[in-house]
């Protein structure tokens, strides 16, 4: 696999993009790592790069509110500078937030929008001014929810679908940079996003142990493979191909990496 350039996670504390950092990082890819910042202003994903320059790898935690593009262009002008010009970009910042048409507020709909495609949004014109001339990939986090519907999540099924849009209009935008855009279509994995007592309850009315257990149920039940959902590195070795020179004439696709959940 080969990526040329740094390349900017989003989301990269845990989870499908930290995956990431580490996978790409092994490979000899220098990465900045984007999170929100801890109560002492340190990157949320600083001991994730830590691990990494440990390792042998390149790192650098950034801390940014990708709610915030004034912040969020002086960041990675910062790190640019350090690690050099950007092959690539994966928007991972993402918020599942429960509510449909009959909520009381619309708090989970606006926040929705405001990471899931909003956040994307900024990092990429952030980064587009540091990219190589002879240009690179960016990957944008969707979901299988942003291809088919699903109840009580509205403004997650809405702004997954609505960062398909955007990455359609930058894979035209961008085309003639040599810069290809794409966006990867995870079913559940298994983040504390998912994989935690609230959800469950949510999706079993169960809690505790049982209602894990039946969670797990639920999900195998959605899949045409007999899993419950995806370890994070599953998806980050279909973003790093995205990523690659290995997908050169890759542009414009909706990837999904579901166990088979698009098909059932």
């Amino acid at each position: 696999m080969t990526v040329h350039g740094t390349v900017v996670v989003t989301g990269a504390a845990g989870g499908i993009g930290s995956a990431t950092c580490r996978l790409l990082a092994a490979r000899g890819v220098p990465v900045a790592a984007v999170d929100l910042p801890d109560g002492d202003g340190v990157s949320l994903a600083e001991p994730m790069a830590r691990a990494v320059r440990e390792r042998g790898g390149t790192a650098v935690a950034v801390s940014a509110d990708l709610r915030d593009p004034t912040a969020l262009d002086a960041a990675t002008a910062a790190v640019v500078e350090r690690l050099g010009p950007v092959g690539g970009v994966f928007a991972n910042a993402g918020v599942l937030r429960a509510g449909g048409a009959a909520s009381p507020s619309d708090e989970g709909w606006q926040e929705s929008f405001d990471v899931n495609v909003t956040g994307a949004w900024n990092v990429v014109r952030a980064a587009l001014p540091h990219f190589r001339p002879d240009g690179g990939g960016i990957v944008l986090t969707s979901s299988i929810a942003g291809a088919k519907g699903m109840s009580g999540f509205a403004g997650y099924v809405a702004s997954k679908h609505a960062v398909v849009g955007l990455m359609r209009a930058l894979a035209h935008e961008l085309g003639p940079r040599s810069i290809r855009v794409n966006t990867v279509h995870p079913t559940a994995v298994d983040t504390p996003m998912v994989n935690n007592e609230d959800h469950a309850q949510r999706w079993t009315g169960l809690r505790g142990p049982e209602g894990l257990a039946a969670l797990r149920d639920v999900y195998r039940a959605r899949h045409l493979l007999p899993v419950p959902w995806l370890d994070p590195s599953d998806v980050a070795h279909a973003v790093a191909w995205l990523l690659s020179a290995e997908a050169r004439y890759v542009t414009g696709v909706t990837l999904p990496v579901d166990a088979g959940a698009l098909a059932r």
